[in-house]
C-alpha cells in the first residue's frame, strides 16, 4: 500500500518518465524498509530511549521543502535513513580532544540520532541542520522525549535549512556527517567550511562516517586525515576522521594507515 501511495504521488508530481528512471530506488525503500530498519535497530537505540529514529522516510514524505533539486542547491535527497550507535560513537570515542571546548555539528541530521549519541558527550553544544522540515520535527520531538538520561533542550538547536544557506558558528567544531551529500555538494560545502575557517580560524575536526564524497574533503589544505580505529568499521558504517593542525592534540598513533575508499 504504501508503495503504490508513494508511485501516485510521484507520477503526480513528478511526472511518467522521472517516476520510470527512479522506480528501483522507491521499490527498493518501500518493499525493503523491513530489511533496513532491522539493522538499524538492532542497536536497541529507540527502544532504549522512547525515540523514532530506525524507520526510513522516502521522497515526499521528507516534506514539500524537499524536491529533486534540493531546494535549488542542485542535490538529489531521495530518502532518510541512520545507522547503528557504533558508527555514531566509535569515531566520537577516537576524538583526542577536550569536546567541552567544541560545538557538535550534525550536517543532515535527520531524525536527530547522532545528536542524541552525542548529548552523552561534554559538547558546548548540539546543532543539527536539515534541509528536511518533517525530519527536524522528528528530531525536536525526539530530544524532547528521550529518556532515561534526559537531554537539556537548551543545548541543541536545530534548523530546517539547505546546508549551502547554513552560516557555521565562530566556535571550535566537530562536524559530523553520514554520507548526506553527493559529491558535487559537498564540495560546496567543504568551500564554505573553509572560507568560515580563514575567517576565524577556529580548530575543527570532521567526522565522516560511510565517505562515498571523501575526495571532496582530502583536497582541502586545512584538514590532514587522522587514522583511527573507526577506520576499520563495517563497510557502510565506518568513518574517516579529518582535523585542522592535527600535531597540536595528541591524537593516537596506530599501527595502520587510513582505510582507502
Amino acid at each position: 500500500m504504501r508503495a503504490l501511495e508513494l508511485l501516485r504521488a510521484s507520477l503526480r508530481d513528478d511526472g511518467l518518465r522521472s517516476t520510470l528512471k527512479d522506480v528501483s530506488t522507491l521499490l527498493l525503500y518501500t518493499l525493503m524498509p523491513r530489511l533496513a530498519w532491522l539493522r538499524v535497530s538492532r542497536d536497541g537505540f529507540d527502544r532504549a530511549h522512547g525515540t523514532d529514529t530506525a524507520e526510513i522516510l522516502w521522497g515526499r514524505e521528507l516534506g514539500p521543502n524537499v524536491n529533486r533539486g534540493g531546494g535549488g542547491g542542485g542535490h538529489v535527497v531521495n530518502c532518510y535513513e541512520t545507522t547503528p550507535v557504533t558508527a555514531i560513537a566509535t569515531p566520537l570515542d577516537q576524538l583526542a580532544i577536550d569536546v567541552s571546548d567544541f560545538v557538535f555539528i550534525d550536517l543532515g541530521c535527520g531524525k536527530g540520532k547522532p545528536l542524541m549519541v552525542a548529548a552523552g558527550y561534554p559538547f558546548q553544544r548540539l546543532i543539527g541542520v536539515d534541509i528536511s522540515q518533517a525530519c527536524i520535527t522528528i528530531a525536536r520531538r525526539n530530544v524532547e522525549v528521550h529518556g532515561p538520561e534526559r537531554i537539556d533542550p537548551s543545548r541543541v538547536e536545530l534548523q530546517a535549512i539547505d546546508v549551502e544557506d547554513y552560516v557555521f558558528p565562530d566556535d571550535p567544531m566537530v562536524i559530523y556527517l553520514f554520507n548526506p551529500f553527493p559529491a558535487k555538494l559537498m564540495a560546496r560545502v567543504m568551500a564554505n567550511l573553509e572560507h568560515s575557517l580563514q575567517e576565524s580560524p577556529w580548530n575543527a575536526v570532521i567526522v565522516y562516517v560511510n565517505p562515498e564524497a571523501i575526495e571532496a574533503v582530502e583536497r582541502s589544505e586545512l584538514f590532514v586525515r587522522v587514522p583511527t580505529t573507526a577506520d576499520w568499521a563495517p563497510r557502510r558504517e565506518w568513518a574517516a576522521v579529518f582535523a585542522t593542525r592535527p600535531a597540536d592534540w595528541a591524537w593516537p598513533q596506530p599501527p595502520w594507515v587510513p582505510r582507502a575508499v
